[in-house]
C-alpha cells in the first residue's frame, strides 16, 4: 500500500556494534515515539518478533548502544524522525518470542550525567551552551535569545543545568519560551513556535478527539517577601506583590529574601511569579492522524472541538501500528 498523509509509513534500521545495517521493519509488532514535557530526550519503544534478519536471529544482534534510525514517509516527504541508541531491551520467549527495545536520542546522556564547572560573569547564554556542548562533543544549533550572565557555578544533572540555570533566566528576562531537543545528532535550542510549516489539525479531516482543561491549581496571586529572621524567629515583611486578587482571590506565597539578593531583585522575581502563575492555567490535548514531522516546541493550528486557534506543542506521543495516531499536549501561544 502506498504511503500517504492519511497513512504515513515508518521504517526502522538497526546498526549493530560493528556498524552493520539491519532492516527491522518486517519484524515490528508495534512502535511508539515520545517527546514528553518531563524529559528532554526523545524516546522510541519497539516491540519486534525474534525472527531472522540477514540470516541471524535478532536476539543475537540487538545490544545496548546499537544505533537506531527511524524514518517516515507520507508520500511526499521521506525523512529521518528519530536517531538514537538502544538503551535497554528485554526478551520473552513465552510471549510470541517478543523483544521490547527502548531507545533514546543523545540527550539521554544530558539527563543521566552530572557536571561540575564554572563560568565567570559576563558570558552570553549562547557561548556558555556552545562551551558545554563542545565539552561533551555535541553539535549545537542555537537560535534562541541570549543574555549576559553573572558568575555561574554549575553543579548537578546536565539537563537541569541547561534548563534551570542557563536557559530559564533568559526566559524570565525576555518573556520568550524555548525548547531543547535533538535532531540528527545536533542539539537544538530554539524559540517555541519557530517552525516554518504550521500544520493544520481539522475536524472531519484528521482530528479524532480533543480535550481541554482549566484549573486554579498552582495559581499565586500574592507574594509576600520576608527579610532575615530576628533572634525571636520573627521575619519582617519587606514587600508585597499582588496580582489580580479581586478576580481570583488571595492565593499567597511566602518568599524569603537572602542576604545576597537586593529587594529590587526579590520584587522582580515575585512579579515574575505573578506573571507566570497569577491566573488559571489552561491545557489542551488533541488526538489526530499522525503527522510525522510535528515536534515538541512546534506551533500547530487546531480547528476541532472547542479548540479553534494556534497552539504550542508541549508533548508528542505517537502510536504506530495498523493505525498511525498521534496525541499532542498543547498550551496557548504566549
Amino acid at each position: 500500500m502506498a504511503n500517504t498523509k492519511r497513512d504515513p509509513g515508518y521504517t526502522v534500521a538497526l546498526y549493530d556494534l560493528n556498524g552493520t545495517n539491519y532492516d527491522l521493519t518486517p519484524a515490528i509488532l508495534s512502535l511508539s515515539l515520545r517527546e514528553t514535557n518531563g524529559q528532554i530526550a526523545q524516546a522510541a519503544t519497539l516491540k519486534v518478533v525474534n525472527r531472522k534478519v540477514n540470516g541471524t536471529l535478532l536476539t543475537s544482534i540487538i545490544n545496548v548502544r546499537c544505533r537506531i534510525g527511524i524514518y517516515a514517509n507520507d508520500g511526499e516527504r521521506h525523512e529521518e524522525v528519530f536517531r538514537g541508541w538502544v538503551w535497554d531491551f528485554s526478551y520473552r520467549s513465552s510471549k510470541e518470542k517478543e523483544i521490547t527495545i527502548t531507545c533514546y536520542d543523545d540527550l539521554i546522556y544530558f539527563q543521566k550525567s552530572e557536571e561540575n564547572t564554572y563560568f565567570s560573569a559576563g558570558q552570553s547564554t549562547k557561548s556558555i551552551c556552545e562551551t558545554l556542548c563542545g565539552n561533551w562533543g555535541v553539535k549545537l544549533d542555537y537560535q534562541y535569545e541570549s543574555i549576559t550572565h553573572g558568575k555561574l557555578p554549575l553543579r548537578g544533572a546536565l539537563s537541569d543545568l541547561f534548563l534551570s540555570d542557563i536557559l530559564d533566566p533568559v526566559r524570565k528576562q525576555t518573556g520568550k519560551k524555548f525548547v531543547l531537543r535533538m535532531a540528527k545528532d545536533t542539539v537544538q535550542i530554539l524559540p517555541v513556535g519557530s517552525n516554518d510549516v504550521v500544520y493544520d489539525i481539522l475536524a472531519a479531516h484528521n482530528a479524532l478527539d480533543t480535550k481541554s482543561n482549566i484549573t486554579m491549581d498552582d495559581v499565586v496571586t500574592k507574594v509576600v517577601i520576608l527579610g532575615k529572621e530576628d533572634k525571636e524567629g520573627r521575619s519582617k515583611v519587606e514587600a508585597t506583590v499582588e496580582g489580580d486578587t479581586k478576580r481570583y482571590g488571595t492565593l499567597q506565597k511566602i518568599e524569603t529574601k537572602d542576604e545576597d539578593t537586593t529587594l529590587a531583585d526579590a520584587k522582580k522575581e515575585a512579579q515574575e511569579t505573578i506573571k507566570e502563575k497569577g491566573r488559571p492555567k489552561s491545557s489542551y490535548e488533541v488526538r489526530a492522524v499522525d503527522i510525522p514531522w510535528i515536534r515538541k516546541g512546534d506551533k500547530v493550528k487546531v480547528q476541532a472541538g472547542n479548540l479553534w486557534r494556534q497552539y504550542i506543542v508541549t508533548s508528542v506521543s505517537r502510536d504506530i501500528g495498523k493505525e498511525k495516531i498521534m496525541t499532542l499536549e498543547l498550551e496557548d501561544v504566549a
